[in-house]
């Protein structure tokens, strides 16, 4: 194309850093981004630098791994009320608040943290305070454990690497061994529940959205205070109402699969 010779390719070369960063891979080296990229390492080295000074990328003191920063999140957060997974899934999560009665998250896996990206209020008077745009620690949440699960191996032993299992509540899984078994159950069954492990008298249940290539994207929840959120109640009523919820994004979204 003729309008091809107004191309800069030091874009072109940063678009392509920027683009290799995925859920699945959250971080990369210096010389795993040369090999994967088949760019230079001295050229590679000043779009990095480049990257980090204007603060898209973050470098690791110890790792020496650059990772994506916020900010890539806020310029994208001018674009979300038009993306389809925003778009297709908050009219679903209405239903469920009118359902459930509960305060219902969406939200994705953020450099282990959980990223909440929106959500729809209890009506009740008392209910779980939130907010939009806060960060939790994954391990501990329904939507983070739902997420965890469902990451690749490496990734997974990455996390258990980089992230201190902190104790929130008693019944905080901080043992990585008992964690594990933990998401592995949640990856089969489904579904995960966060029973006052982050929050005192609070739970949780969540469930995973996925796209058209089976790939989980993000996760909703149904969360409340325990006096309502009974574990009758969620084995009853919310397992199978956050299931579906999630499996009628998921089918908007292009996922044909069954599960």
């Amino acid at each position: 194309m003729s309008s091809d010779r107004y191309l800069i390719n030091s874009v072109l070369r940063a678009n392509q850093i920027l683009e290799s960063f995925t859920p699945q891979k959250a971080a990369y080296t210096n010389a795993e981004l040369s090999k994967k990229l088949g760019l230079n390492k001295g050229a590679l080295t000043r779009l990095l630098y480049t990257l980090e000074k204007t603060g898209f990328l973050e470098r690791d003191s110890k790792s020496k791994e650059y990772r994506l920063t916020y900010r890539i999140f806020r310029i994208g957060n001018v674009y979300i009320g038009q993306v389809d997974l925003h778009r297709e899934a908050m009219p679903q999560l209405s239903k469920l608040v009118t359902l459930c009665q509960e305060t219902v998250h969406l939200a994705i896996l953020n450099e282990f943290r959980v990223f909440y990206l929106d959500k729809v209020e209890s009506p009740q008077s008392i209910r779980m305070i939130s907010r939009i745009g806060s960060t939790s620690p994954a391990y501990c949440t329904g939507v983070g454990k739902i997420l965890l699960a469902h990451i690749e191996e490496d990734e997974l032993e990455r996390f258990f690497r980089a992230v201190e299992l902190k104790r929130y509540t008693p019944n905080t899984i901080c043992d990585p061994i008992e964690l594990k078994l933990n998401l592995k159950r949640i990856r089969e069954q489904g579904y995960a529940i966060d029973d006052s492990e982050h929050e005192h008298d609070v739970r949780c249940v969540a469930a995973p959205i996925r796209d058209r290539n089976d790939s989980v994207i993000a996760a909703i929840s149904i969360s409340g205070p325990l006096f309502r959120m009974t574990r009758e109640k969620m084995e009853n009523e919310y397992v199978h109402a956050v299931k579906s919820t999630a499996k009628t994004i998921s089918d908007r979204l292009g996922f044909l699969g069954m599960r």
